[in-house]
């Protein structure tokens, strides 16, 4: 089932706002050797089956894998979506009511093209995971668990980011603002008001992964990578610095510089091209969500360029904002049952899915 995101996406008023956010890195590799006891809790020991090969997913794949990562905006048909998305539920599996209510979300560059892709993926209704708990429990093994999926809702990730923005962080927001969503894939924004999204202004672009490319055009240029690939870039960015041939790189100065190259090259065109005057006129304020939100070089520059007539707020926690958005979307879909519903955001670098607190 799909609805249209429309006016009361944004408007509805609901009671509930404890929720419990679960995150963790979107990267995955096949395993091989021992696994056991190598993690504290299945969080941070995620070994999935899917058909019949193992995988480490999350943090239990950065430690223990070498070439950890995953398809950037991939299908949902292929694997990526599918591994993530079973360790995603084995999270939540004993915490929210069967049969579930899941709403995930898509970029607006892929929503029109893979919306009935994950819609398939999702009409399955019935599911069965396998996943390994050795890795985090001397008593532990593999064990089977079945879930069912009652409903759900396939919505774009910028009207996720906004239902997120109103449910949570600024529930008593009436006045028209500029959403812009920094992820690892790609870059969203548009203008909202109390009747929606203004589909005019609304655009996908080049997220975060095109800086973390360019960082290692650069370093390649001087030092050797050991095959790093895109995913372990990121994380390097996202530190400040390299570890390399028994050798720390500092990368502060080349961040900031490929920073301020991406919002003068990609961000600032994109805001100009899509925004205009009479858009600005009426915005009360510009909000930063998603992941590279986090990265203050960036968010200072969006700032700098408004600083004389439209204020900018980075929103807190901004990586799971979506996420949120899903879950109130679900929450309407469910026809108000917050014991069964779920937001999953299968974000290229994090992946996020939450619930609501029971109780």
């Amino acid at each position: 089932m799909r609805s249209k995101y429309t006016k009361s996406l944004f408007s509805q008023k609901l009671s509930v706002v404890q929720h419990n956010v679960i995150t963790f890195p979107s990267v995955f590799e096949t395993a091989y050797g021992n696994t056991q006891n190598a993690a504290k809790d299945l969080l941070n020991g995620l070994k999935i089956k899917k058909n019949e090969t193992w995988y480490l997913v999350g943090n239990m794949a950065r430690r223990n894998a070498i070439n950890a990562g995953r398809v950037v905006n991939a299908a949902p048909d292929e694997e990526d979506f599918d591994i993530l998305f079973r360790a995603a539920m084995v999270n939540v599996l004993s915490k929210v009511q069967q049969p579930f209510t899941v709403t995930v979300g898509l970029p607006l560059s892929t929503y029109n093209v893979y919306k009935h892709a994950a819609g398939q993926h999702l009409s399955r209704r019935h599911f069965m995971i396998e996943h390994d708990t050795a890795t985090f429990n001397v008593n532990g093994g593999v064990k089977k668990n079945t879930f069912e999926v009652d409903a759900y809702d396939v919505i774009p990730e910028i009207v996720g980011g906004i239902i997120g923005l109103k449910k949570v962080h600024a529930p008593d927001l009436t006045k028209n603002f500029i959403a812009i969503s920094f992820g690892f894939g790609t870059v969203e924004g548009g203008f909202a008001t109390n009747d929606g999204l203004v589909h005019r202004t609304c655009f996908s672009s080049h997220g975060i992964r095109y800086v973390t490319n360019n960082l290692a055009r650069e370093l390649n240029t001087q030092y050797f990578l050991d095959m790093k690939n895109e995913h372990q870039m990121d994380e390097a960015f996202l530190n400040g610095s390299l570890f390399t041939n028994r050798r720390r790189i500092d990368l502060k100065e080349l961040k900031r510089t490929l920073l301020e190259q991406y919002y003068r090259e990609v961000i600032s065109p994109l805001i100009r091209k899509h925004f205009a005057d009479s858009d600005l006129e009426h915005c009360s304020k510009i909000y930063l969500m998603g992941g590279g939100a986090n990265y203050r070089e960036l968010t200072d520059l969006v700032a700098e360029e408004f600083k004389d007539f439209i204020p900018v707020e980075v929103v807190p926690n901004p990586e799971t904002v979506a996420s949120l958005g899903y879950l109130y979307n679900s929450l309407r879909v469910s026809d108000n049952n917050p014991a069964r519903c779920i937001g999953l955001d299968l974000g290229n670098a994090t992946t996020s899915v939450s619930i609501f607190e029971q109780g």
